[in-house]
């Protein structure tokens, strides 16, 4: 039979984990395409909306997604260190979740940072920064790419972790 905890913490780690990179391919994927061919003032409304949005949804289920994650592997680990640690199984694991806390601190520090500094300029009535708005954007963008290789990188490990069992 199933273990209960086991389901109900890998259902919520793959649903944050499916909205956290799902989020990411939609950014990178479809949004930044859509948007480089909507004319500025569209553009710059579309990003004065967008941002508050997605500088709490990308960090809460990034968070959310690392949490439940965390907690499962401790829980099928039996919270025995030899398991997590010694088998390949809890080092695949360890090696997921630092690619997962790598991604989510480009993601604060690069990504949202350069999110709410691009958005203090889109809310200024007439911006004489472009320069500074590019670089932002050029961060934020760079950020959104690094955190969709590594999530793509953390499921290709997630894959391996369910074929070695522990």
């Amino acid at each position: 039979m199933a273990d209960p905890v086991a389901l109900v913490l890998r259902f919520f780690h793959i649903a944050f984990g499916i909205a956290w990179i799902g989020a990411m391919m939609y950014g990178v994927g479809v949004l930044r395409r859509a948007l480089a061919q909507v004319d500025m003032p569209a553009r710059k409304e579309t990003m004065r909306r967008l941002i508050p949005i997605l500088t709490q949804y990308l960090p809460g289920s990034a968070a959310m997604t690392i949490l439940f994650g965390f907690v499962l592997y401790l829980w099928m680990g039996a919270f025995e260190p030899a398991v997590l640690v010694e088998t390949a199984w809890g080092r695949t694991l360890i090696a997921a979740l630092v690619l997962a806390l790598t991604a989510f601190g480009i993601g604060l520090g690069v990504g949202v940072r350069g999110a709410r500094g691009m958005l203090v300029h889109l809310n200024e009535e007439a911006c004489t920064h472009g320069p500074e708005v590019a670089a932002l954007q050029k961060r934020f963008n760079m950020s959104q790419f690094a955190g969709l290789g590594l999530g793509l990188l953390i499921v290709a490990l997630m894959v391996v972790a369910t074929e070695t069992g522990f």
